[in-house]
């Protein structure tokens, strides 16, 4: 009797489970007429837009006409692979070190190149008078103060007013980026570029 108790206890009662969610149809004669084709469209032109930017992201030999050396290390000591004319594209570039980048794509990935002849668009090195980019020299690494905390904020980098090696790698960075000479120094263009007064 026990068990028969147990067992109509246990035993649930069918239930009818109605839900009343709404029939969705799909109309695309109303969705043409909407302003829903126009989201669709700017969505395909910015996917549209990614490839070109990947190629702009490219760097370019900017010399004053002569050959750039490919060299197998970051140093003028190292052997010279290859010499490539000025406007060519060498692929990406990566690390820098001793004033050299690291080639990370292309024909010539793995091999250094002078970063300082390097740009985003194809053209040639315009020589700038005075020391540095533009003119005047107003900081370079081992100056110390608010104007280094200045750049450092507009680089937006950590800010100890230190122009050390790492302020000097995000400047050049910045500065080939924007098809500035790469120095590493920020002189009167840099500044303007950086939207320092």
């Amino acid at each position: 009797m026990a068990y028969s108790y147990m067992y109509m206890a246990n035993e649930e009662t069918p239930v009818n489970l109605e839900l009343n969610l709404p029939k969705l149809q799909f109309n695309w004669q109303k969705l043409l007429k909407s302003s829903a084709w126009l989201a669709l469209a700017g969505v395909s032109v910015f996917v549209a837009s990614l490839a070109p930017l990947q190629q702009a992201s490219a760097e370019y030999v900017r010399t004053n006409g002569s050959c750039l050396f490919i060299r197998s290390g970051p140093s003028t000591a190292n052997s010279s692979v290859a010499c490539v004319p000025n406007g060519t594209n060498i692929g990406n570039t990566g690390n820098v070190r001793n004033g050299f980048a690291q080639i990370t794509s292309g024909p010539y990935q793995g091999y250094y190149v002078a970063e300082r002849w390097l740009g985003t668009t194809p053209g040639r090195y315009r020589r700038h008078s005075g020391v540095g980019v533009g003119g005047r020299v107003l900081l370079r690494p081992g100056a110390r103060g608010e104007r280094v905390r200045t750049v450092q904020r507009a680089l937006g980098i950590r800010v100890d007013g230190v122009y050390g090696s790492s302020t000097a790698s995000a400047v050049r960075n910045f500065q080939r980026r924007n098809g500035l000479l790469v120095d590493g120094i920020v002189g009167p263009t840099t500044r303007r570029a950086l939207g320092i007064n």
